[in-house]
Parts: C-alpha cells; structure tokens; sequence
C-alpha cells in the first residue's frame, strides 16, 4: 500500500499537483513517519509553498534519519540556499563530502555560493574539481570563465567541442556550452571564433521577439501615464516614504554596479532584482502581458489602491531587509532593469523615491546583451535587429519619462562611472540624501549576496577593458552599427558621456568640498 501512495504521490509531484501530492505523502506518515521518501516530499512542496520553516524541519529529521542520503542533504541544503543561510548551506555541502568527496554537483554548488557570496579563491576552487570530474555541466566552465578564463587550455576546449559534435547534450546544455566558447574566444582575443560561436548560441535559443506587439505596448504606456494623468493623481495623500530607490536601464547597462556601489553604504540595503513591481503592475493589469483593448486599465489608479500596494511594497522589502540582520536601512534598494517600463506606476506609488537610470554605449550594451545567456525572459537578446528595436522603444519610452514624470530622474552613464568613479560615486550618495561615506568606493570589497550576470566583476576594481569592445566586432555589428548611426571608432553616446565626464568632475570637486 506505501508503495502504491508513494508512486501516485511522485507522479502528482512531477506534474506540479502538488497539493495531491502532499496529501498522498501526509498519508505515508501516518502509517510510518519515518519513510524518507515521504520526508523528502513533503519537505520539497513545504519549499516550494515558501514554507521554509517546514522545508527545513522535515529535510532535516530525514538527515538524522538517513545522514548518508545524498539526496534529501541536498535538497536540505537547497532550501538553505533559498533562505539566504548560505553558512548553513556551505556547512551542509561540506559535510556531503564526507560521504562522497567526489560528488561533482556538491562541488558546484560550494563554487556557486562562495561565487555568490564574493569567496572568489573558493570558488575556482571548487569550480575547477567540478569541472574535472563532471565536463557535461556547463556551468562549470562558466565558472571557471568568469574567475580564471587564462587557466582554460587548448585541451579544455577541445572536450567541450567534442562534446558539441556529439549527440548526447539536451539543447539547453549546447546552448550553454556556445555561449562558453564564445566568451572563451573573446578571452583569448580571437574575436571571430567568438562571434560565431556566440551566433550559434543566439539561435540555440530559439527564443522570437514580436517588436510589434512589444511598440503596442509601449505605446499604451505612453499613451495612459500622461502628463494629465499625474496631474489628476498627485496628492500629499499618497505614500511619502522616501525609502525606496530604483536602478534600471538596458541589461548590462551597470546596474550591478552602482547597486554595488550604494549597497556599501551603511544605510542602504541591497534589494537585488526584485519583480515586486511587476507584480503590482499585474495585479493592476498595467503590465505587458495583462494588457486588453486598447489602452491600459486604469481604474485601480486611485489614492487608496495605489497607497495600498504601496504598503505591501515596503513591508516586503523591509522584512527582506530584516531577515539580513541589520538595522532598518534609510534606503533599500530594487535594480530589476525592467522597471524603466513602469516608472509611471512607481511615481504614482512613491512620488518621493529615487529614480536611478544606467545608461551605457548602445553598442557595448546591445552587444553584451547578445553575448549574455540570460536566465528569464528577453526573447529580444538572442538577435542584432530584434535588440535594436528594443532598445528603439526602450529610447522613446525614456523620453517620454523624462517629459512627464515630476521625479528628478538620476543617470549614470557607464564609461564616466569608468572614468571618474569617486565622482560619479558621489553624486549618487548625494542623490539619495546620504553623508558620504568612503567605503562606496571599495565596493569591490563588499560580501553581500549577488545573483546576476555581473557578479564577478562588482568583486573587483572599475576596470576599462568593458569600453569600447564593439570595436573588437566592427565587421560583424553592422545591423547595430546602421541603427546607431555611430562611425567605425566611437559612438554618439560615448562622446557625450566623456563632454559630461569633463562637466561632472569640476561638480565634482565642489561636490567634496561640501563632504
């Protein structure tokens, strides 16, 4: 019979019913709480309900149970993960090796959390035995491209494209493994390879972008936050915290990096990218894919609805922030790049937040975007054209922002922050209504938790060799190049951040003598 209710339980658990689920393993208790497996069930739908407290008390009595089964030690260690007790995570994969020091995915995961957590030295580490027991996981050879892309041999590369010419990787892993040897390529400076391997992996993807519905929508956008909306909306009776701030722009626009930046000030807390927003904007059926007819809804738009979402917005955020142990932040933090398609509804919620918008050389941003294996949702990012008209309706939504919306919006271009961080640093405290701090600029040296694309390089000092690299591809950029309307050595974009970087430093030296 526990066999039968075990079964039926795993077959409702892989087609996500997971409340029959649960109900069938609760069963299995019931007739013996001690069956792993059951244990191991209920602990794994406990974590995906977000009932870690759950998730961890059963995972943990089928440890004691069976401290030598790998499998519910690490789904334990998982839900560590997932509660940010990356300690508690580390010590849980650690004592796996005991059993088993060879286990290739335990490796992995140290290197993924010490990576996270900025322990780069352990990372490699851990990245490297991976890699050598376990070739097929290609985020092993990601890691070890981010951390030491020099220690990665002619050998190395010839197992992963011998793995390629085979038959036995899903698409997922090929795509992957594509997008490894194109960063390897741009590593080692062989920038055609590079770029035909990266083309390979954009089409892996497989992933189409419907620009015209996505120019619909930003039409309705501009169409329903106009300047008569606010207008009519703006009162001293909506929500004045002034605790919210907002980093966003174009993916790979250095976003991570002035988030980085303010998270090193004692009075920030680093939200991360958090869809809170977006989920708003659903829930108001203001975003994308809740959109009907022919313009936004917009009867939720009122005082009381808008003051509403914007409580539940801060409770979450500062419970996040509460969870971190530190005192209560004047400022936290959300850099999703994505919310420059809702600054409307973010100035209707917090008519006082601070607007930070990342700006980066076209070139080098699309191109990044290109080169980048994004995890989510940017069907945009895997073809040249479909990433210009993105960011054609990105430009035109931009200024439209710039027109209507009463907050002061904050930009950062990438190449000053390249070019005169302290100032740039400055500036942005100052934006936020902070007392300097020196620490901003050692931002690098900060151990808080990061989970994006540029998690490696906020662990390290401002660097250059991020300027420019579109030249490094001239001849394959063309499509980028026309929209753009750039000469073959320097962008539009880029001539004017260097004029404002010229500018903003005599700001710049007044700005330090008020510190």
């Amino acid at each position: 019979m526990i066999n039968k209710l075990i079964s039926d339980a795993q077959d409702y658990y892989k087609q996500n019913k997971l409340e029959q689920a649960n109900h069938l393993f609760q069963q299995v208790l019931q007739i013996n709480e001690k069956n792993i497996i059951a244990l191991n069930g209920v602990g794994l739908i406990a974590m995906q309900a977000g009932i870690m407290s759950l998730a961890v008390e059963f995972l943990s009595y089928a440890c004691d149970l069976a401290p030598k089964n790998m499998i519910v030690n690490k789904n334990l260690a998982l839900v560590y993960t997932r509660m940010a007790r990356y300690e508690e995570a580390i010590l849980q994969y650690i004592s796996m090796l005991d059993i088993n020091e060879n286990d290739s995915e335990v490796h992995g995961e140290l290197a993924r959390i010490n990576l996270q957590i900025g322990n780069l030295d352990l990372a490699l580490k851990h990245y490297r035995y991976a890699f050598e027991q376990d070739l097929t996981d290609p985020r092993n050879i990601h890691g070890l491209i981010q951390l030491d892309a020099e220690s990665i041999e002619e050998n190395d590369i010839n197992e992963i494209e011998k793995l390629l010419n085979g038959s036995t990787l899903s698409l997922e892993k090929r795509c992957s493994f594509y997008f490894a040897l194109g960063s390897i390529y741009d590593k080692k400076a062989h920038y055609d390879d590079a770029f035909a391997n990266y083309s390979v992996a954009n089409i892996c993807k497989g992933e189409k972008f419907d620009a015209y519905e996505h120019a619909n929508y930003i039409t309705k956008v501009i169409e329903t936050f106009s300047t008569e909306l606010f207008d009519g909306l703006f009162t001293e009776n909506l929500n004045q915290s002034e605790q919210p701030v907002f980093i966003f722009g174009m993916p790979r626009s250095g976003t991570t990096l002035v988030e980085q930046i303010l998270a090193s000030h004692t009075e920030v807390y680093a939200g991360g990218e958090l869809t809170l927003i977006e989920d708003i904007a659903d829930s108001m059926a203001l975003s994308k894919k809740k959109m009907n007819g022919l313009s936004l809804k917009t009867e939720d738009l009122t005082v009381e609805s808008l003051n509403e979402y914007a409580q539940t917005y801060l409770t979450t955020i500062n419970n996040l922030s509460d969870k971190s142990g530190r005192k209560k932040p004047a400022v936290i933090s959300n850099k999703l790049p994505e919310n420059f398609l809702y600054l409307g509804l973010i100035s209707l919620l917090f008519p006082n937040a601070k607007i930070i918008h990342c700006q980066r050389n076209p070139l080098d941003v699309s191109l990044s975007c290109y080169f980048q294996n994004f995890t989510g949702s940017h069907p945009y990012a895997y073809d040249l054209k479909s990433i210009t008209l993105y960011y054609q309706q990105y430009e035109r939504l931009m200024t439209h922002w710039k027109n209507v919306l009463p907050n002061k919006i904050h930009t950062v271009s990438y190449e000053e922050m390249v070019d005169d961080v302290e100032n740039v640093s400055k500036r942005l405290i100052n934006y936020i209504d902070l007392d300097w701090q020196a620490q901003c600029l050692e931002f690098h040296k900060n151990k808080r938790h990061v989970n994006t694309a540029s998690l490696v390089q906020v662990r390290k000092e401002i660097y250059t060799s991020s300027l420019n690299r579109w030249q490094h591809y001239d001849k394959h950029i063309q499509i980028l190049k026309k929209h753009f309307d750039v000469s073959n050595t320097k962008s539009e974009h880029f001539e004017l951040s260097r004029l404002n970087a010229t500018k903003n430093k005599n700001e710049g030296k007044a700005l330090n003598l008020l510190q």
